[in-house]
């Protein structure tokens, strides 16, 4: 009796070992889901601030009808900055993708 007991005993200490382990190992890729799309709503914020300084040069050189806007240095780089933000946007949410689909 006391044999079958100590079998029924390690079988559920076995039980326990497994899901802990699992438990632990998706609750690290969730947080780690959750520190890319942190990083990714950063990265939207600075697009924001971005889109907003063009906005503000925009309105700025409205009284110069000989400029070309597209040529303003400001815009030029804020252009070229919002670029590179939108393609390291789409590389951290495939990332996040990624890692929170279920391995089997």
């Amino acid at each position: 009796m006391f044999k079958r007991l100590k079998e029924s005993f390690d079988g559920g200490v076995e039980k326990i070992k497994w899901f802990s382990s699992l438990f632990s190992d998706r609750l690290k890729i969730e947080y780690s889901v959750m520190k890319l799309l942190y990083q990714s709503d950063q990265m939207e914020k600075k697009k924001e601030d971005l889109m907003k300084t063009i906005g503000k040069r925009i309105f700025e050189l409205k009284g110069y009808s000989d400029r070309y806007i597209m040529k303003d240095n400001v815009i030029a780089e804020a252009l070229h900055e919002l670029e590179k933000i939108n393609s390291e946007i789409e590389a951290v949410k495939k990332e996040a993708s990624e890692i929170s689909k279920v391995e089997t």
